[in-house]
């Protein structure tokens, strides 16, 4: 069964996030306050709905309550998002992610009890910076001092071997966490890190380890620019 999202805010990251998560075949609902913009979503395909997310009867409505999920991507309207996060919270929502503004919404938001607060600008800064830094082109993720998280489409050297033969975790002092490809309808298709999984050109391994060692492996293997 699909997991249900409702995205309260349809601005440009809520309606990106919208788009992303149905192509995992996520089952949402976007909502916003702004009718002409709820209008031009559903033109577009998406499933939108006219709501004023700081009044509670409208949230139940919307049946926040049985969401696995519920993302506040209120535009700049602190006061809004805050409340919004306190009324979820009542309402005993199951997973509420908020995005902050700045440093200081964030803090209120965590002290609510929001479950994750994410700062778009200034994580999109600190994984672009990650790539930048070492001139790669793989998006990193940073975990624990310099070790990170990389997700790496592969070019011709590992064509046709399987894991066990590429011996990344011998050669390269990487994990392999998963690795996803093309499924049906373009969505990506994913598949768990077995010693028999056969690897193709394009094929998009998710990969854990020491920077350095993630550079050594992409600059060996990864698809050129």
């Amino acid at each position: 069964m699909p997991q249900r999202i409702i995205i309260l805010g349809a601005g440009r990251f809520g309606s990106h996030l919208a788009g992303r998560l149905s192509e995992f075949g996520c089952d949402v609902l976007l909502a916003d306050n702004n009718p002409g913009r709820v209008e031009d979503l559903n033109h577009e395909g998406f499933r939108a709905v006219e709501l004023d997310a700081e009044d509670e009867s409208a949230l139940r409505e919307a049946g926040v309550q049985d969401a696995d999920a519920v993302v506040v991507c209120i535009g700049e309207n602190m006061q809004g998002s805050i409340l919004t996060t306190l009324l979820l919270k009542e309402l005993k929502v199951k997973r509420v992610v908020c995005r902050a503004i700045d440093a200081r919404h964030a803090t209120v938001l965590e002290k609510l009890g929001a479950d994750l607060v994410v700062l778009p600008t200034r994580d999109m800064a600190y994984r672009l910076a990650e790539r930048l830094r070492d001139n790669v082109g793989s998006d990193r993720l940073p975990l624990v001092g310099d070790y990170q998280i990389a997700h790496v489409r592969l070019g011709p050297p590992l064509h046709g071997q399987t894991l066990a033969e590429a011996r990344l975790r011998e050669k390269y002092h990487i994990n392999v966490v998963l690795l996803s490809r093309p499924g049906p309808k373009g969505r990506p298709q994913p598949f768990g890190p077995t010693p028999d999984l056969r690897l193709a050109l394009h094929d998009v391994l998710t990969v854990s380890g020491l920077r350095e060692d993630i550079n050594r492996f992409e600059q060996a293997c990864a698809l050129p620019d």
